[in-house]
């Protein structure tokens, strides 16, 4: 705090009051007098500036000393109340000097745990793959024997031809034994023949970006109590626990490894045609799913983003967006809208799309948005007259949704305009995928392995093939072109195999590392075209074909 006697106010030359003569002087800043500015020499670079005020330099003296004095009492008070508040919290701070060491204790105990459970599941893969290994080296040992056994009859040939009694004696006991392992080669092929295949087909990583490996730290944040307060209120502590979620009890934390089960069966006349993009083009995301209308391609993921590709002479990406959707499993398109179906959310998904989505609660279902601007237009969920609990492939005109309903073994025909049920073909398996003509409509049955040919209107069913089973549990994707042909191409294989309307093989081509992705077809300047998805390392990539 400054004395009256360090505030310099503005100085003037002007008459003293008290000697008659012109000094610089200031006006006081309490009573506007004017005061005398003087030095006063301590010593040789050392002085003090003292204004002196005839009239009121004692008051301005006793003002300061009172305001000094208050200022230093309020001060001591604060620095009391601050020391009061700041015991309250030493306790805590020991106790959680404690915890510190206990928690770091913990933290390395379940680190070494992890590792060990690390190192188990490394093991597991290992073991598992060098299993599939052994298990497949089978199909080879039996090949061997079978080639050494030929070879041996093939010795058997020779000596039989010759006439030595000697070498004829003695190729008796050997040729029974060549007879006897003959007998079991019959029945070691029916039995590998029965035995599925084990195909390591991918190595999925797991989704790190939200896991916790070291489980939850619960940070409380305290405010202490004064002392005074009712018991009443002793627990009445501010506490906010910020508890980091953790769903990786299960977690596989060296990912998934995707297995195919592969049949000895015969394989059919494909007319394999091997086939190069006459273009290709890289994308920003996984082209799970390509669907066109008239006028643009759309390719989208299974998490919601999509891009928009305009049908013209130059490849141009229109536009990028990412819809609020989860645990897509199709994408649909027609002039004006697109469709998503969802299936299987968790209650940590729903809530999500709730803040999103009012009065949102549904696990499974379709959003239908506007093409023009992608904004929402409705949600279609479970109804009185149908029941959609796991809708797959869907397929969507200005006028009707179509729907392969996998668990009510059903295909649907949803008015849009009344969101009522127009009619339902109930089939024998599981309608898994599905793609419109503009007057029929050919779908995948997943369990009976067939393909479908329906009418668009009557939803009648006109005719089906039977695919050949070459995988199990095998899903598809297709694409129809009116009375031209059905193209279908198997997720679990690179091949996509060209029906002509009445369903007899084409031919079919292949793009290599297109497996899992999709496929549509469309027109441009007159010509016809498929357009493939592929997946490379670090990239993916579309691929143009003509169709013919």
């Amino acid at each position: 705090m400054l004395s009256p006697s360090n505030v310099e106010p503005k100085r003037i030359e002007a008459l003293c009051p008290i000697c008659s003569n012109l000094k610089p002087l200031v006006a006081c800043v309490h009573c506007k007098q004017p005061l005398l500015v003087s030095k006063i020499i301590i010593s040789l670079f050392l002085y003090v500036k003292i204004f002196r005020c005839i009239d009121c330099v004692s008051s301005h003296l006793d003002q300061w000393k009172e305001s000094s004095i208050k200022f230093c009492e309020i001060t001591k008070h604060d620095f009391e109340v601050y020391l009061k508040k700041l015991n309250l919290f030493k306790p805590v701070i020991l106790k959680n000097r404690e915890n510190v060491e206990i928690i770091k204790i913990k933290i390395e105990e379940n680190f070494q745990n992890f590792l060990k459970k690390l190192i188990e599941q490394k093991e597991e893969l290992f073991e598992q793959i060098n299993a599939i290994q052994k298990e497949n080296e089978k199909f080879l040992d039996f090949e061997n024997k079978i080639l050494n056994l030929n070879k041996s009859l093939e010795k058997c040939q020779d000596c039989l031809k010759k006439s030595d009694v000697n070498e004829l004696t003695a190729l008796v006991s050997d040729f029974k034994e060549i007879k006897e392992n003959v007998k079991s080669v019959s029945t070691e092929f029916s039995d590998l023949k029965s035995q599925p295949l084990k195909i390591i087909g991918e190595y999925e990583k797991p989704e790190d970006k939200h896991l916790n490996y070291f489980g939850n730290l619960i940070i409380t944040e305290s405010e202490p109590v004064q002392p005074n307060e009712s018991k009443n209120k002793k627990n009445n502590l501010k506490e906010n626990q910020q508890l980091l979620k953790s769903e990786n009890d299960k977690t596989q934390m060296f990912g998934t490894l995707r297995i195919k089960l592969k049949r000895l069966v015969e394989q059919n006349d494909f007319k394999l045609i091997p086939k190069k993009p006459f273009e290709e083009h890289e994308i920003p995301i996984q082209p799970k799913f390509i669907k066109r209308n008239s006028k643009n391609i759309f390719i989208g993921d299974q998490d919601g983003n999509l891009i928009v590709i305009e049908l013209s002479k130059k490849f141009t990406i229109k536009s990028q967006i990412r819809l609020n959707v989860e645990n897509i499993r199709d994408i649909a398109v027609s002039k004006n809208l697109i469709a998503l179906s969802f299936v299987d959310l968790n209650q940590d998904q729903v809530e999500k799309l709730s803040r999103v989505y009012r009065n949102f609660d549904f696990r499974s279902g379709i959003f239908i948005y506007k093409i023009s601007d992608f904004s929402f237009d409705k949600l279609i969920s479970s109804s009185k007259s149908y029941k959609l609990s796991s809708p797959n492939g869907i397929g969507i005109n200005e006028n009707h949704l179509f729907i392969c309903e996998k668990e009510s073994h059903s295909l649907i025909k949803i008015d849009l305009k009344k969101l009522s049920l127009n009619n339902q073909l109930v089939t024998e398996g599981e309608p898994t995928s599905l793609d419109l003509g503009e007057k029929y409509l050919a779908y995948v049955d997943s369990q009976t392995m067939e393909i479908n040919v329906v009418d668009l209107d009557k939803l009648s069913r006109l005719r089906c093939l039977k695919i050949s089973q070459e995988f199990l549990n095998q899903s598809y994707d297709l694409v129809i072109r009116d009375k031209f042909y059905i193209a279908v191409k198997n997720r679990d294989d690179i091949r996509c195999v060209v029906y002509d309307f009445k369903l007899n093989i084409k031919y079919s081509f292949d793009y290599e590392n297109s497996n899992s992705q999709g496929i549509c077809n469309f027109q441009s300047n007159g010509n016809h075209y498929f357009l493939l998805g592929k997946k490379e390392i670090d990239k993916f990539k579309i691929g143009f074909f003509n169709d013919n």
